[in-house]
């Protein structure tokens, strides 16, 4: 009777042994791992205790992992297509922030006179590009948005907290405005109406070049205003949307670049003829004529107020005198770089 007891308790000790061994090898395996998933939206009860005015920030910050542009022109660009590049994700009752298959950005107000946070280029101190020319495709679906009232949405630079520069566009009334957050407010700059803003549904092409004080806007490659202010020299680059009196808005934001500065400044003669020189000055050499009509490629402006030119067929440049009042450029000469040869 002993030996069937002692075979059990042998087997039942070799099976135990297996058990532990095998649980112990699992242990030491490490877990598998997942692709990463998109930001995790933060629940919030309430909306923000002032609903007239959002924060200034968005809720989450997650680490941008985005790749190096491949154009050394281009200093930062994002399509959207990939959660991983780390731009603010948030949502409260009457707002929320995040990334939008298939290739979005997109920010969505649900209350009106409500402005959403302003959403900077994540790990905006890597990313601060005050001369810059920064390009942004954007447009408002009109699926989720309402047609009750206006709203306003675009780009901000040189953002440090809550003082900023902002160029916005509202496709239901055709307006633009360039506007200066403060502590103690907005301070309107400019604004106008551009025609050529588009439909619901349809990216418009915001751009602003920047460069030391002077700042030019442009709406679908038409140029619609220059501003001269320099209370803010450098600061973040972002995204803003507001509720005027609209009570829904969704807007998408399809592509961001941000290039090295490079503005095409162009002279146009009008009322009469212009001599070409080959120096900025009466007593150089005349090496051209430009006629009523003629338009030209401008390189800057000399202190004594001649226009340097491109000179068609030529490696060498041409000045032509702007004080003859015969030449008008755009942006204006008062924006154009300063050369002396």
């Amino acid at each position: 009777m002993k030996r069937p007891v002692i075979y059990c308790w042998n087997w039942a000790m070799s099976m135990a042994l297996l058990i532990i061994v095998a649980l112990a090898g699992c242990a030491g395996q490490p877990a598998a791992t997942q692709p990463p998933g998109s930001s995790p939206v933060p629940e919030a009860s309430s909306p923000p205790a002032d609903t007239a005015e959002a924060p200034t920030s968005a809720a989450v910050e997650t680490p941008a992992v985005s790749s190096p542009p491949t154009n050394p022109n281009v200093l930062y660009e994002d399509d959207f297509t990939n959660p991983s590049t780390g731009w603010s994700v948030a949502e409260f009752d009457n707002y929320f922030i995040g990334y939008h298959e298939p290739e979005s950005y997109h920010i969505e107000i649900k209350s009106p006179h409500l402005k959403a946070p302003v959403v900077p280029i994540p790990d905006a101190a890597t990313h601060n590009y005050p001369d810059a020319t920064i390009e942004l495709e954007v447009q408002t679906v009109s699926g989720r948005t309402s047609t009750e009232g206006n709203y306003r949405y675009g780009l901000v630079f040189r953002r440090s907290g809550d003082q900023y520069y902002a160029f916005t566009i509202s496709p239901t009334t055709k307006r633009w405005e360039v506007f200066k957050s403060s502590p103690s407010g907005i301070v309107p700059l400019k604004d106008g109406v551009e025609q050529n803003i588009h439909e619901l549904d349809v990216d418009d092409i915001l751009r602003v070049d920047a460069k030391g004080p002077n700042f030019l806007f442009t709406i679908n490659n038409q140029l619609v205003e220059q501003v001269t202010d320099t209370d803010y020299p450098a600061g973040e680059i972002g995204f803003y949307a507001e509720n005027i009196d609209n009570v829904n808005t969704h807007v998408h934001f399809g592509k961001l670049m941000v290039r090295e500065f490079k503005y095409s400044y162009m002279c146009n003669v009008a009322g009469g003829n212009l001599y070409v020189r080959n120096g900025p000055g009466k007593t150089f050499a005349q090496i051209g004529l430009l006629s009523d009509g003629d338009s030209v490629k401008a390189l800057g402006i000399s202190t004594n107020q001649w226009v340097k030119i491109v000179v068609e067929g030529s490696d060498a440049p041409g000045w032509v005198s702007y004080d003859e009042g015969f030449m008008f450029c755009t942006p204006s000469v008062d924006f154009f770089p300063i050369v002396d040869s």
